[in-house]
């Protein structure tokens, strides 16, 4: 519950990198994984999550690109 707020988003970075939704539900479902397991994550401000948030989507996101191709 505490990251649903930032599904939407993690979410659409992931098929925009992907450009497939099932593989953009996986690299996100990987995102927020990674981002449930950050401390700091929680204690940041919202301008500094949203920076975060980009960064572990994109690198998600690349990863499973990089290991599908």
């Amino acid at each position: 519950m505490v990251l649903k707020k930032h599904e939407d988003i993690c979410y659409s970075i992931c098929l925009y990198v992907l450009q497939c939704e099932a593989l953009a539900c996986e690299a996100a479902k990987a995102a927020l994984y990674n981002l449930l397991k950050c401390d700091s994550f929680f204690v940041e401000d919202s301008h500094t999550k949203s920076i975060l948030l980009r960064k572990e989507s994109m690198k998600c996101a690349l990863q499973l690109m990089k290991l599908k191709s």
